[in-house]
C-alpha cells in the first residue's frame, strides 16, 4: 500500500475525534452540497426540455408539412393527400410516422356560452398516445376510414368555460363566406396538457368530418404531422423531406413553429449553466481551503516525515489522497440526496408549479445516465485537479522549521 494513501486514510477516516476529522467532515458536506445542486439543476432542466419538447411534440409533431400561403393563420391550404409521398417519408430515415391532419376554426356554443376553437381533424390510423396520456375524463375518441364521426376531444380550459362535460351534445357553427354551417358533436372526452397556449385553441376531431365542409372528397389535408426517432436528427429529416416535395410546400421542426417556447428554454439554459459554474467554483474553493487548513495543522508532522528523508513528492501524495479521499465521499452524499429528492419529486410531485406559466403542474426531473456520468466524473476531475494548488506550499516548509512550529 503507497504510503500516502495509508497515511491519508488514517487522517481523514480514523474513528477518533480530531481536528482533521471534523474539518474533512465539513468538507464532504461542502462538496455534497455542491454536487446535488448542480445534479438537481441539471435535472430540472433536461427535464422541462423533455416534457415541454413532448407536449409541443404530441400537438404538432417534431416536423409539420404545410402548402405555403400569404396570410397566416390557423387553416393552412389545402392539398390533396398523396399516399405515395406518405410511404416514402415512412421509409425515410429517422421518421417514424407521418399523419395527415385538417384545421378548421368553429365557434362552439353550450347553453349558455360561445366559444371560438379550432377543431384539428386526424384520421381513424393517428396515434392517440399523447392524448390518452393526459386525458383527464371520458375516454379516446375512435374514428373509422368509412364513416364519419362527430365525437370531440376538448381540454379542460374550453369546458370549463362552456360548462359542459363528457357526453354532452354542443352545437359547432362554421363560417365560410357568408354561409353558415351547423354540427352537432358530442364530447367524449376531456383532456388537460398543461400547455395552456393550446389548449384553450384546440380541440381534436375525425378529419372526415371536416374534410366535408372544404370539399365533398375525402382526400384533402392542411397538413402532415411527422414524428421522428429522435429530435437530434431533425434538419437531417427535414432535408430528406424536401427531396420528396416541390417547392410549394414548407417544412417546419417545432422550434421553428413555435419559437417562443423555445428561446424561453434557452433562457433556462443560461440560469442553469450560471448555477452549476457557481456551484463548481464553491466545491473548488472549499477544497482548496480545507487543504490549507489540514497542511498548516500538520506542519511538525509534514517536517518529522521531510527529516525521516520522505521526498516532498510523498508528503504531497497524503493531502492528494486526503482530497480525492473527500471529493468521493462528497460525491457519494451528494448523488444520495440528489437521487432520493428526484425520486421523491418524480412519484410524489412535491413541488407544484403554476400551468399557465411553466406549461406543467409539477416540477420535472430527467438526467440519463450518460449527463450523470459525465457531471461526476468532470466534477471530481475538475476538483482534484485544483487538489495541487495548495499542496505545492509543502515544498517550501523545511523539516528544522516545521519541527518547532506550534
Amino acid at each position: 500500500m503507497q504510503l500516502g494513501y495509508y497515511i491519508a486514510k488514517k487522517l481523514s477516516l480514523s474513528k477518533q475525534h480530531s481536528f482533521t476529522k471534523t474539518i474533512s467532515a465539513l468538507a464532504v458536506a461542502a462538496v455534497s452540497i455542491s454536487v446535488c445542486v448542480v445534479l438537481l439543476a441539471f435535472g430540472i432542466l433536461l427535464g422541462f426540455k423533455q416534457e415541454i419538447r413532448q407536449k409541443v411534440k404530441g400537438y404538432a409533431g417534431d416536423i409539420s408539412v404545410t402548402r405555403y400561403q400569404l396570410a397566416s393563420g390557423n387553416e393552412s391550404n389545402l392539398f390533396e393527400i398523396d399516399p405515395t409521398f406518405i410511404q416514402s417519408a415512412r421509409n425515410t430515415d429517422h421518421i417514424v410516422s407521418v399523419f395527415p391532419f385538417l384545421h378548421k376554426a368553429g365557434i362552439i356554443k353550450s347553453d349558455s356560452t360561445l366559444e371560438g376553437v379550432v377543431l384539428k381533424g386526424y384520421g381513424h390510423d393517428y396515434d392517440f398516445s399523447f392524448y390518452k396520456k393526459h386525458l383527464k375524463k371520458g375516454h379516446l375518441p375512435v374514428y373509422t376510414d368509412s364513416v364519419d364521426s362527430y365525437d370531440i376531444l376538448l381540454s379542460q380550459h374550453t369546458a370549463n368555460l362552456l360548462n359542459v362535460d363528457t357526453g354532452d351534445r354542443l352545437f359547432l357553427y362554421f363560417i365560410d363566406n357568408k354561409d353558415v354551417r351547423q354540427r352537432r358533436p358530442t364530447v367524449v372526452g376531456i383532456f388537460d396538457t398543461g400547455l395552456q397556449e393550446f389548449d384553450k385553441q384546440f380541440a381534436i376531431a375525425d378529419i372526415r368530418s371536416l374534410q366535408r365542409l372544404v370539399n365533398m372528397e375525402y382526400n384533402v389535408a392542411g397538413g402532415y404531422e411527422i414524428r421522428l426517432d429522435d429530435f437530434e436528427h431533425v434538419e437531417a429529416a427535414q432535408n430528406n423531406l424536401a427531396k420528396l416535395l416541390d417547392y410549394n410546400y414548407a417544412i417546419n421542426s417545432i422550434v421553428e413553429l413555435y419559437p417562443t417556447i423555445f428561446q424561453w428554454l434557452e433562457l433556462v439554459d443560461t440560469n442553469v449553466l450560471v448555477i452549476i459554474i457557481l456551484m463548481l467554483v464553491v466545491a473548488i474553493i472549499n477544497i482548496i481551503t480545507v487543504l490549507l487548513i489540514l497542511i498548516i495543522d500538520r506542519i511538525p508532522m509534514i517536517g518529522i516525515l521531510k527529516s525521516m528523508g520522505a521526498s516532498s513528492q510523498k508528503v504531497t501524495s497524503i493531502f492528494n489522497w486526503q482530497g480525492l479521499i473527500i471529493l468521493i465521499g462528497g460525491l457519494l452524499v451528494g448523488n444520495g440526496i440528489a437521487l432520493l429528492l428526484a425520486y421523491l419529486q418524480v412519484n410524489h410531485n412535491l413541488i407544484g408549479l403554476d400551468p399557465s406559466t411553466y406549461y406543467m403542474d409539477a416540477v420535472p426531473f430527467h438526467l440519463p445516465l450518460s449527463y450523470w456520468l459525465l457531471i461526476n466524473v468532470g466534477a471530481l476531475a475538475v476538483c482534484f485537479i485544483f487538489t495541487y494548488i495548495p499542496v505545492r506550499l509543502i515544498h517550501t516548509i523545511q523539516p528544522a522549521q516545521s519541527i518547532r512550529f506550534r
